[in-house]
């Protein structure tokens, strides 16, 4: 179909057969495929009014598995030329090419993931012109992610996708011409960050669809091609700006847990240890670690023999968990670590607007896009297993002084303060805007897309006691929490009974006799925190009846161990308190 453009903007399969290209598919198996749209269309808004995703289909996964075409489909999708970079290591983790091919025989469109069957496609079928990447998807499973089904007709050879279960299901119960193979890949049923649609067109004369996620390819086809009838978005796919959903580990080492009876921390290996919880937060320093690289300034040389030059640290530095770009501190001049600004917001001389605004016009490391951060992801860098200050890796972010460090987040509730992060330990609280000695207000620049979208999506876990819907998926960090606090039972719509307090030592005990669950770390309890909200810190569609708790985490308070951290889901604080007293507790899953 050259009149749609290439790919860009950019298993198993009879794709050899003798293929049956003159006949038109019956009335009915055009109803029944419209019906299949009507379907998609209402499960799509479905899930965006209530977050409830539908149970999936468990499928062979298509790019492990053999093929019609006897193509033999990798297990690891081959990497593409940017996510070989350093600029895309930490989307390389998930994010895959769906490759193009325009059938000559039937002008339908074939996509996989899969380079062996790519491979053999552009090898053996000379009729399937391969038009290179069309899109990008997710080739595993990703918390908040759904998989998309591969159909195929085998009286047409043409194949058929969607990631709506009852489609499925739909096309599974009416059209047996349709052999289901498997799960193409994974992508989102929602909007967000990250996140592209991917249009969809049914060509009743032929019965097959088109997907595009081009608008301008979208937008031609509308305007050209009367016979490809728009159904709207299939769903969303990952667009340049994905990153896959996780945030970053505390910090806090094997060598920081704690024994029943004890406030002084010993080896997490240690048999004591490991009784009273084998998930406290030093357990788990070794998954997602925080970890930083240079950020490419220049190659030299040709491709693949090109050398990679870098812009210094005091210049900028990625996060190679979450995708940020963060701005490096010099030591002296308009940059220099060491100056304090206020936070009018307004572009005043000696504000922090005017230095985002200096920063922009300098185009640091080749940005122009340069924000304050979001106290979640100024918090993303706050090394928790410190005992020195500043709480951060200086090796990555040299001349930071241990001080007060300003956000983008208002204080909802009062228009004179805002948020902001201490980088003496942690902490965040909010602040006077004009906030002088002793409260010396510092400033780090950050890029990357913020969060939009609908964060949470609802699930079920396991949990004795607990109904359906159970839980929630963050879109935003890829943990999934009980919706519940400790000693509450899930009723299908709300929680009943009161919630439980206990001291922290009680807390890890609890936790450890819930099979599957933990306790959450201080970074990942205090990405729960909604500061943007005025009344309460927790969102209130994914956790009802949340207000005014004070949510326990598991890490220790390094610099003095009968200390543990705490979030507060009346104000959104983030601190730490004695591990004698008692608090609330949400659990999150082990494993997403």
């Amino acid at each position: 179909m050259n009149a749609c453009g290439g790919g860009q903007e950019g298993a198993s399969t009879p794709l050899g057969q003798t293929l049956s290209t003159e006949a038109a598919p019956s009335a009915q198996s055009i109803v029944l495929q419209k019906e299949g749209a009507r379907r998609n269309t209402a499960e799509l808004e479905a899930i965006a009014k209530t977050g409830v995703l539908p149970k999936p289909f468990e499928g062979p996964l298509l790019s492990g598995a053999a093929g019609s075409t006897k193509a033999t489909l990798d297990p690891t999708p081959e990497p593409s030329a940017e996510t070989k970079s350093l600029l895309e290591s930490k989307s390389a983790a998930s994010r895959t090419a769906v490759y193009r091919f325009f059938n000559s025989q039937t002008s339908a469109h074939f996509f996989t993931t899969s380079v062996t069957e790519r491979n053999n496609v552009r090898a053996t079928l000379p009729h399937m012109a391969y038009e290179g990447p069309a899109f990008y998807a997710s080739g595993s499973a990703v918390p908040g992610l759904s998989p998309v089904h591969r159909f195929n007709n085998n009286q047409t050879g043409v194949h058929f996708y969607t990631i709506s279960e009852t489609e499925r299901a739909h096309i599974a119960a009416t059209m047996p011409q349709f052999v289901y193979e498997g799960i193409a890949y994974y992508a989102s049923t929602l909007a967000g960050t990250g996140y592209t649609p991917l249009y969809r067109f049914f060509v009743s004369a032929r019965g097959f669809h088109f997907y595009t996620s081009s608008q301008s390819e979208r937008d031609n086809i509308i305007a050209t091609l009367p016979q490809y009838s728009y159904e709207g978005v299939g769903y969303y796919v990952l667009g340049s700006d994905w990153q896959t959903p996780v945030i970053p580990h505390s910090g806090v080492t094997i060598n920081h847990c704690y024994r029943a009876g004890s406030n002084t921390l010993e080896s997490c290996e240690s048999d004591e240890a490991m009784a009273l919880n084998s998930q406290q937060d030093g357990h788990r320093a070794s998954i997602n670690p925080m970890s930083y690289s240079q950020v490419v300034s220049a190659y030299i040389g040709t491709f693949p023999f090109s050398i990679p030059l870098y812009f210094p640290r005091t210049d900028c530095v990625r996060d190679n968990v979450t995708g940020l770009i963060w701005e490096g501190k010099d030591l002296t001049g308009t940059r220099a670590g060491t100056l304090a600004y206020t936070n009018h917001a307004d572009g005043r001389a000696g504000d922090a607007s005017a230095y985002v605004n200096a920063v922009n016009a300098l185009a640091l490391c080749g940005f122009n896009d340069w924000r304050l951060p979001e106290a979640e992801e100024l918090q993303s860098i706050v090394h928790f297993g410190l005992t020195s200050e500043p709480s951060i890796n200086e090796s990555w972010f040299p001349n930071t002084p241990a001080s007060f460090y300003w956000t983008a987040n208002d204080d909802a509730e009062d228009a004179t303060k805002a948020w902001s992060v201490r980088f003496t330990n942690g902490t965040a609280s909010t602040l006077i805007r004009s906030a002088s000695f002793p409260f010396v207000m510092r400033v780090r620049l950050v890029r990357g897309q913020p969060w939009v979208g609908s964060r949470y999506l609802v699930t079920t876990a396991a949990y004795t006691g607990d109904s359906a819907n159970n839980a929630v998926v963050d879109r935003k960090t890829g943990l999934t929490w009980r919706r519940c606090l400790q000693s509450q039972i899930w009723s299908g719509s709300a929680c009943s009974g009161r919630a439980g307090q206990f001291n922290h030592e009680s807390a890890l005990a609890n936790a450890r006799r819930q099979t599957g669950w933990r306790m959450p770390n201080a970074r990942e309890v205090g990405s729960l925190l909604e500061r943007k909200l005025a009344d309460r810190s927790l969102n209130p569609d994914a956790f009802p009846g949340a207000a005014n708790e004070v949510l326990s985490a598991s890490s220790p308070w390094i610099s003095d161990s009968t200390y543990a951290w705490q979030a507060y889901g009346s104000d959104g604080r983030l601190t730490a308190n004695e591990r004698r007293f008692l608090y609330a507790v949400r659990l999150v899953l082990v494993e997403p």
